[in-house]
């Protein structure tokens, strides 16, 4: 009889321990769920706004929405509607022909409330717009935007952009020095690196269901890397992984130009980038922005869909823009993989670097001598200037129902925390930028863990929190009184490629730097290059445990990607008694300056997802502890 009232009583205190466990575990579902609905959302509006849907972006919006501007505010879904369709839209429905109006949002930092009800975004937002033989317009802002929960789902409720640069083509990344105003920095290090807010959910699911929904979360990112690999090996004209990438049967279509079947005919359509590798001086930077993401509710099928930036040219020869909206439909085999089944693309634009797209070519690449497609393509043709521009819709949220017979979803191992990684590691990589760029020396030390470590270009590695800090500081100054506003640095980390440890423990990050340097009295600059990070959990906040950069070129505006020089780079390089203040753990791991029109391999922290093929220059978790 003890024994049975013993029983009874460890049972009784055991329900409310496992009921208050489904509660938590249940909030850090939802509130995952909800950042992901969130970026989606965002992707959304940007690709509502490619197409000139003024409707469908207000939609997006609470009833009460307000958008602050210069001198005025708009507000309700009516007001914000008329206000999309006037100053982006110029007064009518749609993008017509011969107009381009590209809005990309991309480098998001999202951070929930505590009760997980409402979030804020901070975005990148990078705008092409024109009319043909008529104008080509920059413009960047960093936009601040807060969502509500609704029984709609997720909406905007307020947006306050703040205006980076803005201008003709032909006069570069220029601002104005003196109205400049630069958005605050209301996040801290640590709010950063914790992805969920911690909160117990009033209503407790089942353990099966949310091991369910996670395990679907933490698929749709490893379908989402599939795309971000297919850009990198596009970068470098890794054509044997691209390949490997994509199912038997795997097809690649074009609109305008025709369908290329199995592995043959992908091999054929990326002839149109040319041969394969790099040449000295060739450059193919493909940048994979505003990705929108979804997944059938069996695991089975996902959509990525992607626009694709192209900076691409021969130094000393001709250098070309071009845009394209790349869908990936990837099919999860039994082996647990992800495979491309049909990757649709839809060119946009295309220009002379010389010229902008105000003076477009087509916007297809030449098919090239001797290539065929095997069908023809679809009747979808969106390219500026020749077309009008529609974009479908891509699923219906970040878990679309499956078609056909369902495949069993096996529930993955530690899913949850393995999602949460993805976020968390994004959101880092985020705010590194934005430190960066506000010349936050302290805040950006306080993102990598106590023992973390940091390669800072043309001088070497310091390892542990307090060397960060101050090799920073000797570097580039104190923040006091920071940036200069003749100056604007707007450095990003995008395009993410995440690996994830079975415990979730460890992550390694890939991530690609796009600088855009904006200057009030010139045409401005760029930088561009690849970060591979490690990150770690430090108090239950992700950290940087180390930070690789190989800067890959460095151009003024006015010359282009073209005409770069090197020499560029000495600039940047501290002389040798400012070398003399470094206590260095390591030497430089990569190339010690900016290397193009040389090309040499970059490094991969992983091997190509599907074949295991092992790239030029495979680098493992490093561990470089501090010198005391």
């Amino acid at each position: 009889m003890i024994h049975r009232i013993l029983l009874g009583a460890l049972l009784l205190a055991s329900a409310p321990a496992a009921a208050a466990d489904l509660a938590h575990e249940t909030a850090r579902v939802e509130d995952l769920r909800s950042i992901r609905e969130i970026k989606r959302l965002q992707a959304e509006w940007g690709y509502d706004a490619m197409a000139g849907d003024w409707r469908a972006m207000a939609a997006l919006a609470t009833p009460d929405v307000e958008m602050v501007l210069a001198g005025r505010n708009v507000a309700g879904r009516r007001g914000l509607k008329d206000w999309l369709r006037e100053s982006m839209g110029q007064g009518v429905d749609g993008v017509p022909a011969g107009r381009l109006n590209a809005r990309l949002w991309f480098s998001p930092i999202v951070t929930l409330s505590p009760d997980g009800q409402s979030a804020t975004g901070r975005w990148k937002q990078l705008s092409l717009t024109g009319e043909a033989a008529e104008s080509a317009d920059w413009r960047m802002t960093d936009d601040v935007i807060e969502y509500r929960k609704t029984a709609e789902g997720w909406r905007i409720a307020r947006i306050r952009p703040y205006l980076l640069f803005s201008g003709p083509y032909e006069t570069g990344f220029t601002h104005d020095a003196k109205s400049l105003e630069r958005a605050p920095i209301d996040f801290t290090p640590d709010q950063i690196g914790t992805v969920v807010t911690g909160r117990a959910s009033a209503g407790p699911r089942s353990k099966g269901d949310l091991d369910k929904e996670a395990t679907l979360l933490l698929e749709s990112s490893k379908a989402e890397n599939i795309a971000n690999a297919f850009g990198y090996y596009l970068d470098r004209g890794m054509y044997d992984d691209i390949v490997d990438l994509f199912a038997p049967g795997g097809n690649v279509e074009v609109a305008g130009q025709g369908v290329f079947k199995g592995p043959d005919g992908v091999r054929r359509f990326l002839k149109r980038f040319g041969a394969p590798g790099l040449d000295p001086g060739e450059l193919n930077d493909r940048p994979q922005l505003m990705p929108e993401v979804s997944i059938s509710d069996d695991g089975a099928t996902a959509l990525v869909r992607l626009t694709e930036l192209g900076m691409t040219g021969q130094h000393g020869g001709a250098g070309y823009w071009s845009l394209a909206i790349d869908t990936f439909l990837l099919s999860r085999g039994d082996d647990g993989k992800w495979r491309i089944t049909i990757l649709h693309r839809r060119p946009l634009m295309r220009a002379n670097y010389k010229q902008g797209w105000a003076h477009p070519l087509a916007a297809p690449l030449p098919m090239g001598e001797g290539v065929t497609v095997d069908a023809p393509a679809q009747p979808v043709d969106t390219d500026y200037p020749t077309h009008a521009f529609n974009m479908q819709m891509l699923g219906s949220g970040v878990v679309f129902p499956h078609r056909g017979q369902a495949k069993p979803l096996v529930a993955e191992t530690n899913a949850l925390a393995r999602a949460e990684a993805f976020d968390g590691a994004e959101n880092v990589a985020g705010a590194y930028g934005e430190y960066v760029n506000a010349f936050d020396w302290d805040d950006l030390a306080q993102l990598f863990a106590k023992d973390g470590w940091r390669e800072l270009p043309f001088i070497g590695v310091l390892a542990g929190r307090d060397k960060i800090l101050a090799g920073a500081k000797i570097r580039y100054g104190d923040r006091v009184p920071g940036p200069n506003p003749a100056f604007l640095p707007v450095h990003m980390l995008t395009q993410p490629y995440i690996t994830v440890s079975p415990d979730a423990k460890r992550v390694q990050l890939r991530a690609r730097l796009l600088q855009f340097n904006s200057a009030a009295n010139g045409s401005g600059s760029w930088i561009a290059g690849v970060y591979e990070d490690q990150l770690v959990k430090e108090k239950g906040a992700w950290k940087i445990e180390g930070m690789d950069l190989d800067y890959t070129w460095m151009a003024t505006y006015k010359d282009g990607w073209t005409a770069a020089d090197p020499r560029l780079a000495d600039a940047l390089k501290p002389g040798t008694a400012l070398l003399a203040r470094y206590k260095l753990d390591a030497p430089l791991r990569g190339d010690p300056g900016i290397p193009f029109p040389a090309v040499p391999p970059l490094p991969f922290h992983y091997t190509n997802p599907v074949s295991g093929r092992v790239p030029a220059r495979l680098i493992g978790w490093t561990e470089i502890k501090p010198k005391r």
